[in-house]
């Protein structure tokens, strides 16, 4: 039976001194309240010029790839190695760089192994408001139309020289108000390259109250106008941060299921995509042990092997390592979800995770056992 208890494989060459250390930072970011006041506290002082990079960078540097190309294809290396794929995540205050590094990756500029997927975070690149005006059939001025024209030709251009280069993109908002204009566009994406191979993902967070039509009707759609539908699929983003972030609220794509019914459409979700796997790609974001296990039966359930070009596992950089390299000494599909970008706007960018993924904290300290699994394995081994 499939197991992901194997910690000794995980934490090969390392000394037992360094996962203490990380289990005690993995301890302090496990509690919630403190880790977030660590972080912004982190953020002002670097500001303010009081401390570098102190605790910032100790909190956080396990968990992404600093402003280095050098450090990436590192990571991303020995991601290849260990048959791992690499997903990159930039992270940015909005001052373009993101906008340059996506399409260089695109374009395979830096030649990073295992290099697969490139994550879009559609807010990084167009003000919530104009999605939310143009889900809404809302007026534009001639500012905002601009604005929203130039955001769509990046983002097709940015397809079409992923696609030349095998390189896949995951489209993805915070912005549930305005989720149904990247659904649009979306679709158009999907039609012109996703025939002959799979270029453009949608994310699509579960908890959102029309999730599951949507991803039902855009696999029936793909079979039926012959292109292959691109779905990821995560559970989070709390009821709590979407009415305290969007104003419009009764907007039907700004609401969100509880977490019991959220944990019904991860089952039928999951269900419906294996067993319609032939006509889609599905990226199956998830951090939970027992959600993994569930997904690796399923998978046995509906006949898909493990190795199935249609399925791959995600988790975020760091934080899983026990899931994702134990998904990959078995020969599943995985790929690493990796923050790329400076101190402060990773930072940020943790802090925000804390609002946006309410098992963050579990996720954590299911990490920390791991470790310590692992540390009780070698003192009983001696």
């Amino acid at each position: 039976m499939f197991s992901l208890s194997n910690t000794e494989l995980v934490f090969e060459g390392r000394s037992n001194a360094s996962l203490r250390y990380e289990s005690f930072i993995l301890f302090i970011l496990s509690k919630k309240m403190l880790a977030k006041s660590l972080i912004l506290f982190s953020i002002f002082a670097k500001r303010l010029k009081i401390f570098r990079d102190f605790p910032g960078k100790l909190l956080v540097k396990q968990f992404f790839s600093h402003n280095s190309i050098d450090e990436l294809k590192g990571i991303s290396t020995e991601n290849f190695h260990n048959r791992i794929l690499s997903c990159i995540l930039p992270v940015s205050s909005g001052n373009g760089s993101a906008v340059n590094l996506l399409s260089d990756l695109a374009n395979d500029k830096y030649d990073i192994p295992g290099l697969e997927f490139l994550f879009l975070n559609v807010d990084d690149y167009i003000e919530p408001r104009i999605l939310s005006l143009v889900s809404n059939d809302g007026f534009l001025n001639q500012v905002d139309k601009k604005a929203f024209q130039s955001f769509t030709d990046y983002v097709d251009t940015l397809c079409e020289i992923a696609s030349r280069n095998n390189k896949s993109i995951i489209l993805y908002t915070a912005n549930f108000a305005g989720f149904s204009a990247i659904h649009a566009i979306a679709i158009d994406l999907m039609q012109r390259y996703n025939t002959q191979k799979v270029t453009v993902f949608l994310l699509f967070h579960l908890c959102h109250l029309n999730s599951q039509n949507r991803i039902v009707d855009l696999v029936r759609r793909g079979s039926s106008q012959g292109f292959t539908p691109g779905i990821a699929i995560a559970k989070y983003l709390t009821t709590e941060y979407v009415n305290k972030k969007f104003v419009d609220n009764s907007h039907n794509d700004s609401s969100c299921h509880g977490f019991n019914q959220t944990k019904r459409v991860f089952y039928e979700v999951t269900k419906f995509l294996l067993n319609n796997i032939d006509h889609v790609s599905a990226l199956l974001i998830s951090h939970n042990p027992d959600n993994i296990l569930y997904l690796t039966s399923l998978m046995e359930g509906c006949g898909v092997g493990y190795s199935n070009k249609n399925v791959t596992f995600l988790q975020r950089y760091g934080m899983a390592k026990s899931l994702t390299l134990n998904l990959a000494n078995r020969g599943y599909n995985v790929a690493t979800i990796i923050p790329h970008g400076n101190l402060t706007d990773t930072l940020r960018w943790m802090h925000r995770l804390y609002g946006f993924d309410p098992s963050l904290p579990n996720i954590l300290t299911e990490q920390r056992f791991a470790i310590l699994r692992e540390l009780n394995r070698r003192k009983f081994e001696n």
